[in-house]
């Protein structure tokens, strides 16, 4: 037998609700768009709305009614919401009654409700009776107390000039429902070419599902002032579930990016939705290796520009790209790495950092070192390269400075790329190894 609790609720007026559009951002939150139909009577009157996100900002609503004379007075957010132990606190000195399971039934007054006994004085000994949570199979109230709630709920005093049905709006902010972007990429090291597929992966937590709804997703940092008591769920176990969907439309929004989906779409509440980004693309692209001095490591790089001409010209939003390679043998894909892209507008250069190259070593070594006042010091610095592969390979090598630098000497041509930094550049045949070598003066 199933526990029973007989509840004598407030009224809830008959209500539809459409959310037809979920703008989501990158940072947790989103913003909803839902039109409402509100059945009226004539004057003041309290009016609760329940279908609402767990994760609502209050503070955010917006209720619109043009042209209907519908007048908002005040608005409660109530989620103070119902359960068995709340409930059983709020009775306390009222009449309940229990059952047991073996079919005992006790009356009286509640005294106290812990977690292993109740308390009650019963009606018709008015002795006080101690019953093991353990033994009882029911427990009747005769209503749900005030103040408790089924489910997070708005409470309005509105103003209705006559008995009728109204439209509405209501605009809020909400969190738990984020998204981000993964870019699935074949890099082919023979064409130089790239295949990217791009994903969006919208998740949603916020409480609530949201049926045939327009989706918009902005690209951006929008500031967002943070305060105590912002509401977030921390339920973080979703269903997972991967769509083929529609196409993204995209246009710049205020100093963002704004991503349209051309058709509607369902999120369920505790679900990862994943829809295509951008349709598959071959993008021009480059293998470079690249050693910081002083470092151990050679990272392996894949280099491109998001632009027209290699294949792109898209603003990209930040995420992460996943990068594949065919193995010729047996046609299979294998991973070899991934990093992760900040928002990146057109025709700017994108670095994939794959990991760090096994057969290619560099080390630095600083031969001398020498003070030529309190403000000028001179080293030499050597870097020994060395390619172990059966391929040739070309490798940058980066060095920082600082202060008032000059190089007094060097055995291979350097780039300057900025103030503080220069760039060797050594292309290696197979098992080659080579010395780079030079003296700079920093004065300070």
């Amino acid at each position: 037998m199933k526990k029973a609790f007989l509840f004598n609720l407030f009224l809830l007026f008959s209500i539809s609700a459409i959310a037809n559009q979920v703008t989501v951002y990158n940072e947790n939150f989103s913003l909803i768009r839902t039109n409402i139909n509100l059945k009226l009577n004539q004057g003041l009157q309290d009016y609760y709305y329940e279908d609402i996100p767990s994760t609502i900002e209050p503070k955010s609503v917006i209720f619109s009614s043009p042209n209907t004379n519908l007048q908002i007075f005040s608005q409660n957010y109530e989620y103070d919401l119902a359960n068995a132990e709340q409930i059983m606190q709020k009775y306390i000195n009222e009449k309940v009654e229990i059952t047991t399971d073996e079919e005992h039934l006790f009356c009286g007054i509640l005294q106290f409700s812990h977690t292993s006994t109740i308390g009650i004085i019963e009606d018709t000994t008015q002795k006080l009776i101690l019953i093991n949570r353990e033994e009882i199979r029911n427990i009747t109230l005769a209503k749900l107390p005030a103040n408790f709630y089924l489910k997070p709920t708005l409470h309005w005093q509105l103003s209705a000039p006559k008995k009728s049905d109204y439209k509405a709006e209501l605009t809020y902010l909400c969190g738990g429902m984020k998204w981000d972007a993964t870019y699935n990429c074949v890099w082919n090291p023979k064409t130089k070419k790239l295949q990217m597929n791009s994903w969006v992966t919208l998740k949603n937590y916020s409480g609530k599902s949201f049926e045939d709804v327009k989706l918009k997703l902005i690209a951006g940092d929008v500031k967002r002032a943070r305060y105590r008591g912002q509401m977030i769920s921390s339920d973080d176990s979703f269903t997972r579930k991967a769509l083929a969907a529609p196409e993204f439309s995209e246009k710049e929004f205020h100093d963002f990016h704004l991503y349209t989906l051309d058709k509607n779409i369902s999120i369920a509440n505790k679900q990862i939705k994943q829809l295509q980004l951008f349709p598959s693309l071959l993008i021009k692209a480059k293998q470079k290796y690249e050693y910081i001095t002083h470092s151990t490591k050679i990272a392996s790089i894949i280099s491109f520009t998001n632009s027209q001409k290699s294949g792109l010209g898209l603003a990209l939003p930040k995420g992460t790209m996943k990068i594949y390679q065919k193995d010729d043998d047996d046609n299979n894909l294998e991973f070899i790495g991934e990093d992760f892209i900040e928002h990146t507008p057109i025709d700017e250069e994108i670095d994939i950092t794959t990991g760090n190259a096994f057969d290619i070593t560099g080390k630095t070594i600083i031969k001398s070192s020498k003070k030529i006042s309190n403000k000028i010091r001179e080293k030499t610095i050597s870097v020994l390269l060395s390619n172990s592969s059966k391929q040739a390979k070309t490798i940058d090598v980066i060095h920082h400075l600082s202060g008032n630098w000059e190089i007094l000497s060097h055995n291979l041509n350097y780039e300057k790329i900025d103030a503080y930094r220069i760039k060797f550049q050594k292309k290696l045949a197979a098992n080659e190894k080579f010395e780079i070598i030079w003296t700079e003066r920093s004065k300070y």
